[in-house]
């Protein structure tokens, strides 16, 4: 084969060309998803004609129901002129399929695995139909049947696993993390030259001293700190003091109306918008009712 960037591949089989070629296209779709390569178009261009593409591989099948590959022997005997009265009266059908594997990148392509999944497919379309020959990598490399399963006998289309197969065999190479983790965290501390609670994996014992001193703590705890800055901190005390301030302005003008709004911040949190909010609706509310524009608008208004 010379370096073209194409495989070659041919096969010579007997029978009726009737749903032969969709036949190919699946064993062709198939083996390239056996190989980690999904198919992203397969197309039939006419009666002898088929693509498959993916992501690096152009496979074209082209189908010859006329191919000029007689039989050896008859050709001998014809030439000869014996065995006339023997002839078989039925007409043996040939069929001659080629398959025209193209790597997307030649940079990037593997010639041993794409030779070998070449071979797969020869394989499971031998599996399929009777063939005289197969054509390996040139079309004027013929090889019988018995010489191609010789030549490649290691290889099988029972042998070759599936895509999940692969992928389920990849996963028992790593250990389970319970196994791993401890070993990794020994090693980090060798690494950084510090080995905390001396060495010592899961939960730390306090003594009665540390707990007491835990659960009469003025420091946040570390779960409950919320990241702010000491300007934010101040500033956010501010605006929470501000906001009962108003909370309890708000109950000389509607006590009710501030009894809710101090249920909202004990239940929520202060909200200085809200409390701004709140006393500014209800101060104009009061005033309106007590200057008569609320009774003049209310009479206004159908009722």
């Amino acid at each position: 084969m010379t370096q073209t960037g194409k495989y070659h591949g041919g096969l010579v089989f007997l029978g009726n060309q009737n749903g032969s070629l969709d036949r190919f296209s699946r064993i062709v779709t198939a083996t390239l998803e056996d190989y980690g390569h999904s198919v992203e178009r397969q197309t039939l261009s006419g009666p002898h004609e088929a693509r498959i593409v993916t992501s690096q591989f152009h496979v074209k099948l082209t189908l010859d129901p006329n191919p000029v590959c007689a039989d050896h022997t008859a050709r001998l005997d014809d030439a000869a002129g014996l065995n006339r009265g023997k002839k078989d009266t039925r007409v043996r059908v040939r069929n001659r399929l080629v398959i025209s594997l193209c790597p997307v990148s030649e940079q990037h392509d593997d010639r041993d695995v794409t030779e070998l999944m070449l071979v797969v497919m020869l394989y499971r379309m031998v599996d399929l139909y009777a063939s005289e020959h197969i054509e390996w990598l040139d079309p004027n490399v013929s090889l019988t049947i018995d010489q191609f399963l010789g030549a490649f006998a290691n290889v099988s289309p029972r042998r070759v696993r599936g895509r999940q197969e692969i992928v389920y065999d990849n996963g028992d190479r790593f250990a389970p993390i319970d196994e791993t983790a401890p070993g990794l965290a020994m090693r980090y501390d060798t690494i950084a030259g510090q080995k905390p609670h001396i060495g010592e994996f899961g939960l730390i014992e306090l003594t009665d001293e540390e707990a007491l001193a835990l659960a009469f703590r003025s420091d946040p705890h570390p779960d409950e700190l919320d990241g702010l800055s000491p300007e934010d901190r101040a500033q956010n005390d501010i605006r929470r003091l501000t906001s009962w301030a108003m909370t309890g302005t708000l109950a000389f003008v509607s006590a009710p109306v501030a009894l809710s709004l101090a249920a909202v911040n004990l239940a929520r949190g202060e909200d200085f918008r809200l409390n701004t909010q709140v006393l500014s609706l209800t101060g104009a509310l009061v005033f309106l009712q007590s200057s008569g524009a609320m009774a003049s608008v209310m009479s206004i208004l159908p009722m």
